[in-house]
């Protein structure tokens, strides 16, 4: 049975832009919103780096959706923002578990890397990817999934497309490469 904390109910209203959706899972994870809010300003901020030199360059419009109407039309800036926004938040939550933040995740237990030189050991507290990206899926997406559209409608199509770029953004989970520390370079440990 789910419980809802009376504090939490005051935060996650609070909050505004949520989906119905959204705020029941910030409800159930209020400890994960200010994760998810420095995951989508590192999306905010990439963007910006990325998009500096054109014409729009990922300004945003303080509103309650961070990129105010831009995300109303159907275009490539619109697709990179969802999935730029997505991989912000997977990177922010990841990061919170492995550095304890989290009351229901701690750090990743990846296993040690075929391809890791035998001369390494494999160790130390990694991103939890794993967490990072499931939470991140349920919490984006449901924007998307509780809403119902007439099927082959154009609306159904950009929810479609959006969740497609949400996904997008996640995925960069699978192409991380490893992060090498030396500690007095007697040990040298790598993590993922």
């Amino acid at each position: 049975m789910e419980t809802f904390d009376a504090s939490a109910s005051e935060i996650c209203i609070g909050l505004r832009g949520l989906s119905q959706g959204q705020g029941k899972l910030c409800q159930l994870s209020v400890d994960h919103m200010s994760s998810v809010a420095k995951g989508a300003k590192y999306g905010v901020a990439e963007c910006q780096h990325q998009f500096r030199d054109r014409r729009w360059n990922c300004s945003t419009v303080h509103d309650e959706s961070v990129f105010g109407p831009m995300l109303r039309i159907a275009s490539r800036e619109t697709a990179f923002v969802h999935a730029i926004t997505s991989a912000g938040v997977v990177y922010s939550i990841s990061r919170s578990c492995r550095d304890g933040q989290l009351s229901s995740c701690g750090c990743s237990r990846s296993s040690r890397p075929r391809d890791l030189n035998r001369d390494w050991i494999w160790g130390g507290c990694g991103d939890n990817l794993e967490y990072g990206y499931k939470f991140t899926q349920a919490f984006v997406d449901v924007r998307e999934r509780e809403r119902s559209f007439k099927r082959g409608s154009r609306e159904q199509g950009r929810s479609l497309m959006n969740l497609h770029n949400n996904e997008a953004g996640r995925r960069v989970k699978f192409v991380l490469f490893l992060a090498c520390a030396c500690e007095k370079c007697l040990l040298n440990v790598k993590h993922r």
